[in-house]
């Protein structure tokens, strides 16, 4: 249903998940699964006579907002600092009648589900490329016939981009001039959050 701010209340306007459009008589009239790709969507703008290029304007956008995303929380994410683990998240962006991209969410157990013959060929492919730089290196393919060495597969050889690295990224924040009382406020809320965690845990004891 069309973007509109006078009904709040219906949910056809305001979610695009599939578990609640796929409810609808016409989902799915104008393409398969209401899911558009990249090239796909830029055809439409084209067709539409839309002046927008998709990859050297929009995208980058939707790239540096994932991106500070992760340097947002870099010091929340995997405060344990577990050797050998990954997960995979679910950006949800949407694009104003001026083309700029908005953030609307990040899920962590983001829908693996192929609703549509795109993403029967996009997911499939994604989680094959996240094991590949993730599980690959750690658990390599049995040795060549003939051979003791092990087929390392290249993980660079994958569709995925690399836009935050903690070695470096991390690093510059590390080094960003924070005052003292900065700090202190930091570590305050650092305190809080962990011993409303311990209060969470007790509650769901009893």
């Amino acid at each position: 249903r069309e973007f509109t701010l006078k009904n709040v209340s219906n949910r056809y306007v305001h979610l695009t998940n599939d578990a609640v459009q796929k409810r609808l008589d016409d989902y799915g009239k104008f393409e398969s699964g209401n899911k558009l790709s990249y090239p796909e969507f830029q055809k439409y703008l084209d067709t539409m006579k839309l002046d927008c290029d998709l990859v050297k304007t929009v995208i980058p956008k939707m790239r540096s907002m994932a991106q500070d995303s992760m340097r947002a929380i870099s010091r929340k994410m995997d405060p344990m600092r577990k050797t050998f683990s990954f997960e995979i998240f679910g950006y949800d962006f949407m694009i104003d009648e001026d083309f700029n991209p908005w953030m609307i969410e990040v899920n962590t157990n983001p829908c693996l589900e192929l609703s549509s013959p795109f993403l029967a060929r996009l997911i499939p492919a994604m989680v094959e490329n996240a094991l590949k730089i993730a599980v690959d290196p750690v658990f390599p393919p049995p040795p060549v016939p003939n051979s003791k060495k092990h087929t390392l597969p290249d993980a660079q050889d994958n569709k995925f981009e690399l836009i935050f690295n903690e070695r470096v990224d991390a690093a510059e924040l590390k080094n960003l001039p924070i005052d003292d009382n900065m700090n202190g406020i930091i570590e305050e809320e650092e305190m809080e959050e962990e011993g409303s965690d311990v209060d969470d845990d007790e509650d769901d004891k009893e």
